[in-house]
């Protein structure tokens, strides 16, 4: 089958990269079998899962800036590699703590991948087809989120843990071999990285991160309270050092462009909203409603499924209609999806939830294509690898934010020690179904906000996009192109030749130049003038 290059690039960048959004959920099934099979605590064996979010979050913004100076494709082949080699020790470690650092190393070549993917298809695909790949893009993401926990409960039933992470290899060496063919290497730029700003970054997101996990326990103690402080003050360094650096980390001009600010902005809140319900529910069908596991896989896959599904679809129209209009709905009909959520109650029925996380993943499907290819159109080709980080940097904090808000909201009215019961019944139904509904009202609070901020920067965009547009058309030549045309224009013009000629030919142009040529003819006159005007005073001189 002969593809176009761009399709062939976007279908091993998906490959690829779809690996990391399956390890960050295939975890979860099998961290009960780890925590047993090496005799750990679930606060240890926790870490199998915060170390690897946490290096993709703190190193994901150095490996977009390191790509724009040495080239996407290198960045993304060396992660691709390192990523499967991870992988493979994970599957051989013989403690919990060895785990929990090839963890973290898996999270590193995760920030590598993932920082400069985006900027790849982008760069492939022309401006008209931006809104469609990036769509494609999504679905790789979404399906990667959706099947980590059906693969990891599949691998892990059939054979063992280990093999959650063994499944990435033959991927990841396919991928491996289609991107090193069809990628091409550019030149290489020197370039002076902020090693101060990447180790402040690191500091503030790893201290955020730990300081929510621990508020989830709605205590407040002295570590709180320094994890509080060391996450405001390695903040206000690192953005107090960007202004300074001479080749920044992050860019913070970038965000003078009000469009750029406000489509971040609006990611951030779309995935928390998201994340918000997708923590939840789970609890909620299998303690509340008393479904089993099957059941509960089956309904939460609808989120997902409809999101793949549509999104490509959404790209699309985003290409042909503009990005802003889809967003708007996309989060309108996230408001009433989480809206609607808040008249589930402890006797709903599988229908009832499943019509509901339908209408969510249409919401979403609508909105995040289309606001990712805003969000890349919107900046300059220099800085597209560095967007591309920020874009990955919000969805993953998006997703840390919403499960821990989600879990601090859903201990205002429950106790979570309770939560250990493998049903809730009577009261305890009712208190986590009361704190689930301020989980929902919330996410339509947050899709509001969304929906505010979509107009933002409108006649900026629309601008931004025009020249774009002008400046790929083939129709519209370019400023030098119009000169080049003109001469040949004019070099080829039969009255310019036929006014040559007849200058050529003219009487009177001979006639001056064998005037001008002939120094002595000229001379000549001259005398003659001056004698007669002489003889002529004389004359005159005589008679008076």
């Amino acid at each position: 089958m002969n593809l176009e290059r761009k399709w062939r690039i976007l279908l091993a960048i998906a490959l690829g990269t779809i690996m990391v959004p399956i390890n960050a959920s295939i975890v979860n099934v099998s961290l009960p079998t780890i925590t047993v099979f090496f005799s750990s605590s679930i606060a240890v064996s926790e870490w199998v899962i915060t170390a690897y979010l946490i290096n993709l979050l703190g190193f994901v913004l150095l490996f977009g800036r390191l790509g724009d100076f040495y080239g996407h494709e290198r960045i993304y082949l060396i992660g691709l590699l390192t990523f499967v080699f991870t992988s493979f020790l994970c599957s051989l470690s013989t403690s919990i703590y060895l785990l929990i650092v090839f963890r973290a190393f898996q999270g590193i070549a995760a920030a590598l991948m993932i920082s400069v993917s985006m900027g790849i298809v982008r760069d492939a695909f022309p401006l008209s087809q931006t809104g469609k790949a990036l769509g494609i893009y999504a679905v790789a993401i979404a399906a990667g989120l959706a099947i980590g926990p059906v693969l990891g409960g599949v691998l892990q039933t059939l054979f063992n843990w280990q093999t959650i992470f063994l499944v990435n290899v033959p991927t990841g060496i396919i991928s491996f071999l289609m991107c090193y063919k069809i990628l091409d290497r550019g030149e290489t730029k020197k370039v002076k990285l902020d090693i101060s700003g990447a180790i402040l970054q690191y500091t503030s997101i790893f201290s955020t991160v730990y300081l929510l996990y621990n508020f989830q326990n709605l205590e407040i103690n002295y570590l709180s309270i320094i994890l509080l402080l060391m996450a405001v003050l390695s903040l206000y360094l690192f953005l107090w050092n960007e202004k300074r650096a001479e080749n920044p980390l992050l860019d913070l001009d970038m965000f003078k462009n009000k469009s750029f600010s406000a489509f971040n902005l609006s990611l951030f809140f779309n995935y928390v909203s998201m994340y918000m319900i997708l923590f939840i529910m789970p609890f909620y069908l299998q303690k509340v409603l008393k479904f089993n596991p099957a059941l509960t896989g089956l309904v939460l896959t609808i989120n997902p499924v409809i999101i793949m599904v549509l999104a490509p679809l959404s790209g699309i129209l985003s290409d042909r209609y503009g990005s802003r209009l889809l967003a708007v709905i996309g989060a309108l009909i996230s408001a009433a999806a989480f809206y609607s959520m808040n008249f589930l109650t402890m006797f709903a029925g599988v229908f009832d939830v499943i019509w509901r996380l339908a209408l969510l993943g249409l919401g979403a499907a609508l909105f995040q294509a289309p606001n990712n290819r805003a969000i890349m159109n919107v900046i300059p080709d220099k800085n597209k690898g560095i967007a591309s980080s920020i874009i990955v940097t919000m969805r993953n904090l998006g997703m840390v934010f919403g499960v821990c808000v989600a879990g601090i909201l859903l201990s205002f009215t429950i106790d979570p020690t309770l939560l250990e019961q493998n049903v809730l019944y009577n009261l305890n139904a009712y208190n986590f179904t009361a704190g689930m509904h301020l989980v929902v009202l919330l996410g339509a609070f947050l899709s509001i906000l969304i929906f505010l901020l979509s107009p933002v920067g409108i006649y900026r965009q629309k601008i931004a996009e025009t020249k774009e547009v002008i400046h790929e058309s083939e129709i519209i030549p370019t400023s030098q192109e119009l000169i080049n045309g003109s001469r040949e224009i004019i070099n080829e013009s039969e009255l310019l030749t036929y006014s040559k000629e007849l200058i050529k030919d003219s009487e009177l142009l001979k006639h001056s130049k064998e005037m001008i040529n002939s120094f002595d003819s000229l001379n000549k006159r001259k005398k003659v003038l001056k004698k007669h005007y002489e003889e002529i005073g004389l004359l005159r001189s005589k008679k008076r």
